[in-house]
């Protein structure tokens, strides 16, 4: 079955939920598709009406969330929600999903992907043993399903998101052992600044860091995480203070006890999609990777397809909001919805307020864009690929070779060969290859992407013919 509609959403976070919003304010009907049971998102994900609990408390976004929410519901004659539905393959425009109905195909006239980020953890001794995760998961038990993540948590890696995860354990009862941050805190005096320049979200920093100073939460700024260790499950970690470029000075070491570690260092923005559909990519390491290539209306290169929110560069959700709104009126102009003047004018605060916050945010990705030394972390024995069970001992062979890029090394070792695809292990191995060999990321590469991006049965793909688009991809694949 093949269902035509003008527009297609691929996300229901703030971009995608914010983008609907303005596309039926203009009159246009679009269809939201998410893999999630929920609106929201990672950031405003709710917890289910069925759960009731004082002891876990909601975060300062729930509320922001739940008006964003309200506003999208409003338009139930506008807008199509499909929850618990997985877009695993793009053909030009056309969207094949699943969810559980089966699997069918989604053809738009406009395509806008909001599809987010991921954490990204590079490898380190003990990373894969039970009772390490990352924050955004600590988040998600918490905030979701009101379970604490453990009795004794430390937090480590980079970004304000730590401390946002570290007050949210602290509130639901969890003892944080403390925040492990890899920039200097001399380096965030620097940057003072640049950051004023939104006084609000400076404030919001400082209220979080304020309330873990007062539950006796020690923030240990300028060290790195550099082992994991125990018999079944984490039982300590140990961190070590680093150079400048995140070297890790391993005989100034220091061991806590825990029994959790959560551990994260910035996102990645989900491009899979973006690719499938032809646009083109670049590398920006302050937005977390390779993003898509955008115009100043966020369209990609490909005729009619738009990006917005962290899938297009990491930004947060307030970036996000924004950038959905401008991408929805954008797609409404294409439509004819709007004329070129309503445009501009409704444009205008929205860029302005882009700007202001994209300032700040740059001088925040500045201070935690990714450095060399986290590819050191890795030991011969660390397995750098869970879904190959590939150890970092196994890559080196490989690259000594002359396979320093993602096909040359995905074809002499199996990495990216498994159920992720890649998405988990290249960017940490594809900077572990700049760094082995000197070569900029944009000639290590990107990781190749074809459908499915996801793991679907056999059984699915089976209920119904393909279309002739979806045939020739696959011939030509």
């Amino acid at each position: 079955m093949i269902r035509s509609k003008p527009v297609a959403i691929v996300g229901a976070g703030p971009a995608g939920m914010s983008a609907a919003i303005s596309l039926a304010e203009c009159g246009i009907r679009s269809i939201v598709i998410d893999e999630n049971g929920g609106l929201g998102g990672q950031i405003y994900r709710q917890s289910p009406s069925t759960l009731r609990s004082s002891k876990f408390t909601q975060s300062k976004e729930a509320s922001r969330g739940l008006q964003l929410k309200q506003h999208f519901q409003s338009f139930t004659e506008k807008i199509e929600y499909l929850p618990n539905t997985k877009v695993w393959g793009v053909w030009e425009k056309q969207l094949a999903v699943t969810g559980q109905d089966g699997w069918h195909l989604i053809d738009a006239e406009h395509l806008l992907l909001a599809t987010g980020a991921y954490e990204y953890v590079p490898p380190f001794p003990g990373w894969t043993m039970p009772g390490v995760l990352t924050p955004g998961a600590a988040q998600l038990m918490v905030k979701s399903m009101h379970i604490a993540p453990g009795r004794r948590v430390l937090i480590a890696g980079t970004g304000p998101f730590l401390l946002v995860v570290a007050n949210a354990l602290h509130d639901a009862g969890v003892e944080v052992a403390g925040v492990v941050e890899s920039v200097r805190r001399s380096e965030v005096f620097k940057s003072l600044p640049r950051l004023l320049n939104n006084f609000g979200l400076l404030r919001q920093g400082w209220d979080y860091l304020r309330r873990l100073g007062r539950a006796g939460i020690p923030i240990h700024t300028g060290h790195v995480v550099v082992e994991a260790e125990g018999q079944n499950q984490v039982e300590q970690v140990r961190f070590a203070p680093c150079h400048r470029d995140w070297q890790p000075d391993l005989s100034r070491a220091k061991t806590v006890e825990v029994d959790t570690l959560c551990v994260g260092y910035g996102f990645v923005p989900r491009t899979e999609l973006a690719q499938l559909a032809g646009c083109e990519v670049e590398w920006k390491n302050e937005l977390g990777g390779w993003i898509p290539r955008v115009d100043e209306d966020l369209a990609t290169s490909r005729k009619d397809v738009w990006v917005a929110g962290d899938g297009g560069g990491v930004a947060g959700a307030a970036v996000a909001e924004d950038e959905g709104r401008l991408a929805g009126l954008a797609i409404a102009r294409r439509c004819g919805a709007i004329d070129d003047n309503s445009f501009r004018l409704l444009r205008a605060p929205i860029i302005r307020r882009l700007d202001k916050l994209r300032r700040f945010r740059f001088a925040l990705d500045n201070l935690s864009q990714l450095r060399p030394g986290l590819s050191t972390l890795a030991k011969e024995e660390t397995c750098v690929c869970r879904c190959e069970e590939l150890k970092r001992g196994e890559i080196e062979p490989a690259i000594t070779a002359g396979c320093t890029t993602y096909r040359t090394i995905k074809t002499a070792t199996r990495i990216g060969m498994g159920r992720c695809q890649g998405r988990m292990c290249w960017p940490a191995m594809a900077r572990f290859v700049a760094s082995k060999t000197g070569q900029p990321m944009e000639k290590v590469g990107n990781r190749s992407v074809r459908p499915p991006i996801i793991p679907i049965t056999l059984g699915e793909m089976a209920e119904m013919e393909p279309s002739d688009a979806v045939a020739d991809q696959g011939r030509n694949s």
